[in-house]
């Protein structure tokens, strides 16, 4: 396993995963869909904010894994939200019209209140 690129916090049913590289590759985001995976099933989490602050670049390898981690979220009634993405990260899902599919907040603070309410 490579050198993680993210902490993760769980407040109850909600987990926050803290991306903490400028690029987001392939792999660091299985690793991190993979850790996520792990909370929704053992430890009963339901809501994920993805705080996206430090990202500059985000491979196109991440987006597969994402979509299917949503899938899995919808089978237990979860959500997921994106927060603090700069405008290239905007543009990345803009494009490929998955800005339609997850929730994208200015803040961390703003999306876990909309996911959760």
């Amino acid at each position: 396993m490579l050198t993680e690129s993210f902490e993760i916090e769980q407040t109850n049913k909600v987990v926050v995963a803290r991306l903490t590289g400028k690029d987001l590759s392939g792999q660091t985001m299985q690793e991190l869909i993979e850790r996520l995976n792990d909370k929704m099933r053992y430890d009963n989490a339901l809501y994920f904010v993805l705080d996206m602050k430090t990202v500059q670049f985000v491979a196109s390898a991440c987006i597969g894994p994402l979509v299917v981690f949503l899938q899995d979220l919808e089978h237990v009634r979860g959500r997921i939200a994106l927060a603090n993405c700069v405008p290239n990260v905007q543009f990345l899902f803009k494009v490929t019209r998955l800005d339609t599919v997850f929730a994208m907040y200015e803040d961390v603070e703003e999306a876990c209140a909309e996911i959760v309410g």
